[in-house]
């Protein structure tokens, strides 16, 4: 019981900072998965407009 009853806020700031990287990892993985997503995305473009642009010309 004397764990939970700490005076000194120690939990709490660790509590914090835990929270904090904790966001911080979460944040910088969805960056990363955003970046990927739009690669993809644009590399998806590319090749239905080269697609188009092929049909166009032999059709």
């Amino acid at each position: 019981m004397g764990f939970i009853r700490n005076e000194d806020g120690a939990m709490l700031a660790a509590a914090i900072v835990l929270l904090f990287f904790v966001s911080l990892f979460l944040f910088s993985l969805v960056s990363w998965h955003d970046s990927l997503y739009k690669t993809y995305d644009s590399l998806e473009t590319y090749y239905e407009n080269e697609t188009m642009r092929i049909m166009k010309r032999d059709g």
